[in-house]
């Protein structure tokens, strides 16, 4: 592809995504998509169970679910070869460059949705456009689809420039909000010397670059089930053990727990479900909460604390209480070397006009939210590896997770060309000169 057909097939892409937003586990149409579109630039992108490991996925939604949204992928027009290569996994890892060279880098990139239902108020762009979510209670509220989008363009960036002399791993996660996929594709990064994820947003406007984000929360998310005995609610109440008011008491001393003031934490219950009459004791409730916390010994404190209160509520309503984790990742920090690595390539970059593609770059933020891309991270860097979680600055129109979240399109090709100069620099051999860049078009940025 030609520089100015990636920089519109952008946008498109993004739109694309945004349209068709699914649910972590559920991204098969997502996933031919972007397996359908490397292919077109001739490269080998694996799929679903080929590059997962099924046993380690957290969160899996109830089997039917998972048919249906195979189905749905079929009705709108998703490659039956690759549905029939996922055997019903998502994701995609594809690599460029030489086959038998070693893995400079790999990048993330995440592919799923959030279970929000999406404004179509007029003012809201992708309403006014024609490309809000076409599936009812999901919608990409985060930028996920962003980021995708930014993940082909590089694909296609890397293959129509000069060769790579060694490869770059492209991978793109399902699940990540509740941080349940990066555990299952945690092969794709053993051996790999250097790590990047990064995120659109999170309050930094269009412009601007954080290379280093610092402070990734860890977290635990879980579904707290009580189960009780239902009874009359006015004729037999003390026959009843009541699952609605034991899950209730659990949630209000869940937010009452005492915070560590050694760092950042949280507790949040975001689901709370039970009883099916007004009339009925309920039997059955069900809570959805998480926890996070700035490291992993006040993490594992405030989760035990977080059990107690949940068996303790069960325990006073006489209940059993089954908790299931359905997802986790540890805290991170980038490497703040590679930070500063990869803030000097951006600082290089400028437009043919001489200005800076940036006008501010930062090697370090604060950034005080949980990311399972802290997974690869951490793997890498045990391994002697450097690893960095990138802020791309885009200006939104609502915040993240919002039903009218939105996001400047601009950004994109910006933080496309950071990418693409990263790659061919970690892609050069040790001791080697720099491959030149490709040609820019008028008023696109290039390497000083």
């Amino acid at each position: 592809m030609k520089a100015e057909e990636i920089r519109t097939a952008l946008p498109r892409w993004r739109r694309e995504f945004h349209a068709h937003a699914e649910e972590g586990w559920t991204e098969f149409w997502t996933t031919a998509r972007v397996a359908g579109i490397l292919q077109s630039l001739r490269l080998a992108p694996r799929v679903g169970a080929e590059v997962l490991d099924r046993a380690a996925r957290m969160g899996l939604p109830a089997p039917q679910r998972l048919a249906a949204a195979q189905r749905r992928a079929r009705r709108e027009g998703a490659d039956e070869s690759l549905l029939a290569r996922m055997h019903g996994c998502t994701g995609v890892v594809a690599d460029v460059g030489p086959a038998t060279a070693p893995v400079a880098l790999a990048l993330r990139f995440d592919l799923d949705a959030l279970p929000l239902v999406e404004s179509h108020c007029p003012e809201h762009a992708p309403a006014a456009g024609g490309y809000a979510s076409l599936h009812a209670g999901q919608c990409h509220a985060c930028g996920h689809d962003a980021h995708t989008a930014l993940g082909l363009g590089l694909a296609a960036r890397l293959q129509s420039g000069p060769p790579l002399r060694r490869r770059i791993r492209l991978i793109f996660q399902p699940a990540e909000e509740g941080v349940r996929g990066a555990a299952a594709l945690l092969a794709q990064v053993r051996d790999v010397p250097r790590f990047l994820a990064l995120h659109v947003g999170l309050g930094l406007p269009s412009g601007e670059l954080t290379t280093g984000a610092m402070s990734l929360m860890a977290s635990t998310k879980f579904d707290a089930v009580f189960s009780g005995r239902a009874a009359h609610a006015a004729k037999a109440p003390h026959l009843g053990r009541d699952a609605l008011k034991g899950a209730a008491a659990a949630l209000l001393g869940l937010h009452a727990l005492p915070r560590c003031g050694s760092g950042e934490n949280r507790v949040h219950v975001g689901e709370l479900r039970g009883g099916g009459a007004r009339n009925v004791v309920a039997d059955k409730a069900v809570l959805r909460g998480e926890t996070r916390a700035a490291n992993g010994e006040m993490a594992e404190d405030l989760y035990a604390r977080a059990r107690d209160v949940l068996e303790g509520a069960a325990a006073m309503y006489g209940l059993d209480c089954r908790i299931n984790v359905v997802g986790s990742t540890p805290d991170a920090d980038s490497d703040a070397d590679f930070a500063a690595e990869l803030a000097a390539i951006a600082r290089e970059l400028r437009t043919e006009q001489g200005k800076a593609l940036f006008r501010q770059v930062r090697e370090s933020a604060v950034m005080g939210a949980s990311d399972d891309a802290a997974v690869f991270m951490r793997a890498v860097q045990a391994s002697g590896g450097k690893a960095a979680y990138a802020i791309l600055g885009c200006t939104l129109a609502a915040g993240h997770h919002a039903p009218r979240f939105d996001l400047d399109e601009d950004c994109l090709w910006p933080g496309l060309l950071w990418l693409e100069a990263v790659c061919r620099r970690l892609a050069t051999a040790r001791g080697q000169a720099a491959p030149a860049m490709p040609r820019p078009l008028s008023g696109i940025p290039h390497m000083a």
